[in-house]
């Protein structure tokens, strides 16, 4: 699948990039520092402006990490409900209360004739009722 891009086409490996980068960045403020002696204002600004950016940087990554698992998580459920359907040697001929279950996770009444079958896989059907 790759790596998945957020709303603004960052990647993982882009958020990484910037993290080594700040790190760096860190890292010549502190030597800086240390040559400089004691703390400065303009020393402690920037370390807590980089150090901000990092903890939004990793925020954003494990967001974006957890959207990729979700969604390699809801592709496998889609392959499993359709390994399991093609199984099925004949359709079926009534309705099966089991398979049913085993499908649909709930089934959410937007209306008196709509309603919403929301699939274990994560799918959405929207039907009309006659």
């Amino acid at each position: 699948m790759g790596i998945k891009q957020v709303e603004q086409g960052i990647t993982v490996e882009e958020l990484n990039e910037r993290l080594e980068e700040l790190g760096q960045e860190i890292m010549g403020l502190v030597r800086l520092n240390a040559r400089a002696g004691t703390g400065t204002s303009a020393y402690e600004t920037e370390y807590l402006r980089v150090s901000e950016e990092m903890e939004q940087i990793r925020e954003r990554k494990g967001a974006l990490e957890q959207a990729e698992l979700s969604e390699i998580m809801r592709q496998k459920r889609i392959q499993e409900m359709k390994k399991f359907l093609n199984s099925k040697e004949t359709p079926l001929a009534k309705f099966n209360a089991a398979l049913f279950r085993k499908l649909v996770e709930k089934i959410v009444i937007q209306s008196f004739v709509e309603a919403t079958f929301v699939f274990r896989c994560g799918i959405e059907l929207r039907e009309v009722l006659s």
